[in-house]
């Protein structure tokens, strides 16, 4: 079982790492929220798996399982919410990275 809570801890390190590499090669908020949202979700969501497997009791399994529920729900919502908040102030939208705007869209038919 611990083989298995290290592999799960390990790809939950490897996509805070991706997050973190997104962070820094994107050249704009939005395409940088949009990883950091993705791949550090799954690595919270996989530190909290991979230790609910390691401690194998029934409160830390039910407290971890919790936690990375709210997680997975709360981290796009509250990411969501940054970004449209940068589209309302007027960030320009790098060129390269996002073809399709749906902001804008709902900004025209108001």
């Amino acid at each position: 079982m611990n083989f298995l809570a290290d592999f799960v801890l390990l790809l939950g390190a490897i996509a805070i790492l991706l997050a973190a590499l997104g962070a820094i090669k994107f050249p704009d908020t939005l395409t940088r929220i949009a990883a950091i949202t993705k791949a550090s979700t799954l690595g919270a969501v996989c530190f909290c798996l991979g230790g609910a497997l390691y401690f194998s009791e029934l409160e830390v399994v039910l407290l971890l399982l919790a936690s990375s529920l709210i997680l997975a729900l709360g981290i796009p919502v509250s990411s969501h919410l940054i970004s449209r908040s940068r589209v309302r102030e007027g960030s320009k939208i790098h060129p390269l990275f996002l073809r399709r705007n749906d902001h804008e869209k709902d900004f025209i038919e108001k």
